[in-house]
């Protein structure tokens, strides 16, 4: 069964690879039909109606400061760590320990959350990376943050490295040269932040509490009706062939837990052996063009199929009642619940299931949130459609794993909300800000990924402007003015007109002039 699933996982690894786009493309240039589109711009235009009448609300920026890093890895580390823990003053500790790495002005902010293994709310300080800075992060219980450190000028946290066989003894610590403060956002940013949380359901989540992983490595886990309907349809529309473990075996992907020797071969044999992988490698690309004829004809047979034969759709009822009675399915079966019997049916049974890729190149889970993305258009479900279809645009998938060069196919697909009449710019940027009082399940967009979306937007210029016009507000914290920052610095690593690029470059370098010294001296361009 690993043999089966390797090749399977490989398969559509090479599959995803060789495809030039990643989903299908309408007449209207988009990955929603006309149809669906229309839908969605009925729920848009009530939603904006509904936004105009909504009482204004506040938000604040996170809490930051500005701190001191040192770094002590001498042979006075333990005697360092006493005086930081008798809270000796900075300049008491620079004077005693001058080869003491120190940074000083660092933005530093804090995030809270529930660990599970410490069974409690934390709080983690962490450095904003900046220039070549060194990034840190320094993480205690919020009932010791509330007791040391909701005043925290002029003390210190630091953290105590053991010497190991692979690393020396080592203390790392901040001196706070100031306390933790939060800002309120001003009226133009909070009307974007909010006109967010009123397009996007924050009450509401894509998958239900009981959904299951799904994905190529947990496809041996399907209910047994599933099954029998998937192997019926090969049987019965004769789906080409192909022995995975001969292929396997001749191809040497062998069990990864095999760890018996090899055997060492002769030169007749190396040539024998190569000669196989060869044939093999033929065959598989003969079972490839079979599988995609096969494919492009599977929906038509399938609705002659359906016509003809009683036992398939009785065996479809079956799997579905499987299905939803186990929260397995698969990409199959909820394709034909949506052609024959319901695409809300469809649509909850895909809500059931997490996707995850098998290799970088796996477009399985993008596949998934897409056609989430339109069964939600079609279903008129607009709370699951736009958390569907900006998961795509974040690219916000779990993988097994994920190389960078497998990442520039992936597209953004930010044209497909624009034609529906949201305030693009409004929602991308209010999805940016990073907030401390977020409604739950606030969405938070990746910023490297919506750089690269707005180079492909029509309100380029709208969003240059206003993140341009954010970086040198001082009226924004500092924080913020940081993400901005490097916001526009993503969106124009992915601008391909150099001239442009190299204007766009000069303007930022303008803008960042105008944040606070501290954080505008660390700032470096590449040359």
């Amino acid at each position: 069964m690993k043999k089966l699933l390797y090749f399977f996982a490989l398969l559509v690894c090479v599959v995803s690879h060789s495809q030039n786009g990643e989903f299908q493309v309408y007449d209207n240039g988009l990955i929603y039909s006309d149809v669906t589109v229309g839908k969605l711009k009925h729920i848009v235009d009530s939603l904006n109606l509904k936004f105009k009448t909504c009482e204004p609300k506040s938000y604040y920026s996170v809490k930051q400061s500005k701190a001191i890093y040192v770094r002590v890895s001498t042979k006075n580390v333990k005697e360092a760590k006493k005086d930081i823990e008798a809270n000796i003053s900075l300049e008491a500790f620079v004077a005693k320990y001058p080869k003491a790495l120190v940074v000083r002005d660092n933005l530093v902010i804090t995030h809270e959350y529930f660990d599970e293994d410490e069974d409690g709310e934390m709080i983690s300080f962490s450095s904003v990376e900046l220039g070549d800075n060194p990034s840190f992060g320094f993480t205690i219980s919020e009932t010791d943050y509330a007791r040391k450190y909701a005043k925290a000028k002029g003390k210190w946290i630091s953290e105590y490295s053991e010497q190991s066989d692979y690393s020396e003894e080592d203390l790392t610590a901040l001196y706070f040269q100031e306390d933790f403060s939060i800002r309120k956002i001003s009226s133009k940013y909070q009307q974007m932040i909010q006109y967010s949380e009123c397009l996007i359901d924050t009450t509401s989540q894509i998958f239900s509490e009981k959904a299951q992983y799904s994905g190529r490595r947990f496809y041996d886990t399907l209910p047994n009706k599933i099954s029998a309907l998937n192997d019926f349809i090969e049987k019965t529309l004769k789906q080409p062939d192909f022995d995975s473990e001969k292929f396997n075996l001749v191809m040497d992907f062998e069990d990864y837990s095999d760890d018996k020797p090899k055997k060492k071969l002769s030169k007749k044999e190396k040539a024998e052996k190569e000669k196989l992988k060869k044939q093999a490698e033929e065959d598989f690309d003969t079972f490839q063009k079979k599988m995609a004829i096969w494919e492009s004809l599977r929906l038509t047979r399938l609705d002659s199929l359906k016509n003809t034969n009683p036992a398939f759709i009785r065996m479809l009822n079956e799997a579905l009642t499987d299905a939803k009675g186990s929260a397995h399915s698969d990409d199959q079966l909820e394709e034909l619940v949506a052609r024959y019997i319901s695409k809300e049916e469809a649509l909850q049974l895909k809500r059931d299931r997490r996707v995850v890729g098998g290799c970088s190149m796996d477009s399985s889970p993008r596949y998934h949130a897409v056609n989430i993305a339109i069964l939600s258009a079609e279903t008129t479900k607009w709370d699951v459609f736009l958390k569907s279809h900006l998961n795509v645009m974040n690219d916000r998938f779990d993988r097994v794993s994920d190389g960078s060069w497998a990442q520039a196919a992936r597209q953004t697909y930010i044209r497909e909300l624009e034609v529906l009449d949201i305030n693009v710019p409004d929602l991308l940027l209010g999805t940016s800000f990073r907030i401390n009082n977020p409604v739950k399940n606030h969405y938070y967009a990746d910023i490297g990924r919506l750089g690269r979306a707005l180079t492909e937007s029509k309100d380029k210029v709208v969003f240059e402007k206003q993140i341009l016009d954010a970086i040198e507000d001082p009226n924004l914290d500092d924080y913020n003015r940081i993400v901005m920052y490097y916001l526009f610095l993503n969106y124009n690593h992915y601008i391909k007109d150099e001239p442009v690029k190299n204007e766009n470059l000069s303007r930022l370098k303008q803008s960042v002039k105008k944040l606070p010294v501290y954080l505008f001296e660390k700032i470096k361009f590449e040359s």
